[in-house]
């Protein structure tokens, strides 16, 4: 019952960081990171894990990820363990590359997701990697900015639309490095983590400010988004859920999961829940259309789509 309970929960919310072994680097040049950030793309597709910020320093890493299933050790294994096969075959080392397993925890207080994408962001700052809070790093703050092209499985949007966009979240970031804004007493600078006793779970899964604002939510969002889909595409609703086989069938509903995708915060399974379809689809289809296998009319509704945003 507990299990199913959290597999529910569209919050999961967790800071996951991990060290090199016995302090050693483990990100030595830039096909180290290029490689590592594939990696996190290829557990996004497998996993369903939606990654919101990361920052990859020379001896550990950090990630701010939300994990709609429950399966984040298991994620966790997979990162950890291709990624130190990859090392080995390619140096002919031998041996673990991180100390041991991965630390994460569980954050569902608003103010604390905030304070962790600016802990996340300004990690290569506070090292002394960089000398300005927009200085080219390995994290996802420039791609946040608009500055970088970051990886297309990046989610940008819940924050970007949680600080009512960019400026705003940037002004947030260089208020905690100028300490106008601290870190309350129990957070460990080390680590990013905070004493466990103070993980109060008094506030609901975060949403976007889109979905605070609708009065009906997460589905009320949805249904207002498949019906513009219906009106690119002359369906029905009733048509849009009519499951088909096939690599083009229902191109109307393969228009309706990229729709729904698009800067709503919504996670894979609610998008699964809206269609009537099962959850493995969604980044199986996602993952086609980043990889340009677009055809018509698909190709040209979402033309039409991203002329109407």
């Amino acid at each position: 019952m507990a299990r199913q309970k959290r597999e529910d929960y569209s919050g999961a919310w967790h800071h996951v960081m991990n060290r090199g072994a016995r302090k050693a680097p483990i990100f030595r040049h830039v096909d180290h990171c290029t490689l590592f950030l594939s990696i996190l793309g290829e557990a996004v597709e497998r996993f369903g894990v939606e990654i919101h910020a990361y920052s990859l320093m020379p001896n550990h890493y950090h990630l701010l990820v939300r994990v709609p299933l429950g399966n984040l050790s298991q994620c966790l294994r997979h990162i950890n363990g291709t990624y130190t096969q990859w090392l080995n075959r390619r140096h002919a080392w031998d041996g673990p590359v991180f100390r041991g397993r991965f630390r994460s925890q569980l954050i569902e207080k608003e103010d604390y997701l905030r304070l962790l994408i600016a802990y996340i962001h300004l990690n290569p700052l506070k090292a002394g990697l960089v000398t300005k809070i927009d200085s080219s790093a390995w994290t996802s703050h420039l791609a946040y900015m608009g500055k970088e092209s970051g990886p297309d499985w990046l989610r940008s949007d819940v924050f970007l639309d949680l600080f009512d966009g960019k400026k705003a979240l940037r002004e947030f970031i260089l208020s905690v490095h100028q300490h106008v804004i601290d870190f309350p007493e129990d957070f460990n600078p080390e680590t990013g983590l905070f004493q466990k006793k103070a993980i109060v779970r008094d506030a609901p899964s975060m949403t976007s400010a889109t979905d605070r604002r609708s009065q009906g939510g997460i589905a009320k969002q949805a249904q207002e988004i498949l019906s513009a889909v219906c009106r690119i595409t002359g369906v029905s609703k009733h048509d849009l859920l009519r499951q088909e086989m096939g690599p083009g069938a229902n191109p109307a509903r393969r228009l309706a999961i990229w729709a729904l995708s698009q800067g709503t915060g919504l996670t894979h399974q609610d998008i699964a829940k809206a269609l009537q379809v099962p959850r493995a689809q969604v980044p199986k289809l996602l993952s086609r259309i980043r990889k340009g296998q677009i055809a018509d009319p698909l190709g040209e509704w979402m033309s039409i789509w991203r002329s109407q945003a």
